[in-house]
């Protein structure tokens, strides 16, 4: 019986995710037939005013998505935290029906506020505030700084200051340095300084932008390729925490449950396995969202949790703690979740905005 439900849930999810690839498919065709991203809007809770407002210099993309339409507390932490380092907010949502409530602590946080449906995922929302912004006649000379950010973490676990007086003496700043696939900065956190060279290869690349619907290509082509697109391009490129100093870490952590795929590969996504000597050692901050949410992938590390954040930083742990309890699968233990259950909400993240 079990096995029966099981094959009824993956033929379900199957047609289901066709379904919307192929509405997907046909809304980046209409992109690439007319150009027209504001037309992705689905309702504008707060627009750009005319003009910058003044003496807010570095201007920031921030990219949302929320199963059930909500702007969770943690997003307006880390908004808040982004607001005091002088940061002029553009809010795209992906969930195409945010509640009022929650969107009015952020209002007084972000110059606009957005919806739309989900198209190639956050590049696809930082795009369309591009789009948005180019539409209301503002321009990246109008700011010394720009950033593309989203809701994929929750933090800043430690003063986001500290990082960010560490960008300096380059072109292009992360948070931290993946080398999967092949070397880059990874794009839940980056940065340029602007300058005529660096305004140049922003404006090049938002408006070579293409919707891609195929999220491995999407990986490759953005995630990846925005790193390898501005080296080719001659930027200096800097993380926050370079993947060697990473590596160089792990001796620091030798009974840590990941140390045998440490040692093996060269190439781990150090944000996913090795997220609490990040923390520790090197006070990285920001933690994934889909670690406590999902428990995937699984870590009996993340059993201890609360204790580890509570002890290591000051970042208020209920934030964390009410988002997985509202969204979250598993039981409060952090037993394994099943295969079915993952994947059903890989398949909701996807696909369901």
């Amino acid at each position: 019986m079990h096995h029966h439900a099981f094959e009824l849930t993956q033929a379900l999810l199957t047609r289901l995710r066709r379904e919307a690839e192929r509405a997907s498919y046909r809304a980046a065709e209409r992109y690439r037939r007319d150009g027209d991203a504001r037309g992705f809007v689905c309702e504008t809770h707060q627009e750009l005013p005319a003009q910058p407002p003044p003496n807010r210099r570095t201007l920031v993309f921030f990219a949302h998505f929320d199963l059930q339409g909500i702007v969770d507390p943690y997003v307006v932490y880390y908004l808040e935290a982004l607001h005091r380092l002088g940061a002029t907010i553009v809010f795209v949502s992906a969930s195409p029906s945010l509640t009022a409530e929650s969107v009015a602590p952020i209002r007084p946080l972000c110059a606009g506020i957005y919806t739309r449906r989900t198209l190639s995922l956050d590049f696809g929302s930082w795009h369309l505030a591009w789009s948005i912004l180019r539409e209301r006649g503002w321009s990246l000379d109008q700011f010394d700084r720009f950033v593309i950010a989203n809701d994929s973490v929750f933090g800043p676990l430690f003063p986001l200051e500290e990082m960010w007086s560490s960008f300096h003496d380059a072109d292009m700043y992360g948070a931290i340095e993946s080398v999967v696939q092949s070397p880059h900065l990874q794009s839940f956190f980056l940065a340029w300084d602007l300058s005529a060279r660096t305004r140049c290869f922003l404006n090049d690349f938002w408006d070579d932008f293409q919707y891609v619907v195929d999220k491995q290509l999407l990986i490759r082509r953005y995630e990846v390729g925005i790193s390898t697109r501005a080296r080719s391009a001659g930027l200096s490129l800097k993380p926050f925490l370079a993947a060697d100093t990473v590596r160089a870490t792990y001796e620091l952590a030798p009974a840590h449950d990941r140390s045998a795929m440490f040692s093996r590969r060269r190439s781990v996504n150090n944000s996913i396995y090795f997220w609490d000597g990040l923390i520790e050692h090197l006070q990285f901050p920001f933690l994934k969202a889909s670690l406590p949410r999902y428990n995937t992938p699984w870590q009996d590390s993340i059993t201890n949790l609360r204790e580890f954040i509570e002890q290591h930083t000051t970042y208020p742990y209920e934030l964390i703690q009410s988002n997985v309890d509202r969204l979250g699968l598993g039981a409060a233990g952090w037993v394994r979740p099943s295969e079915t259950a993952l994947r059903i909400r890989k398949w909701l993240e996807t696909y369901s905005a």
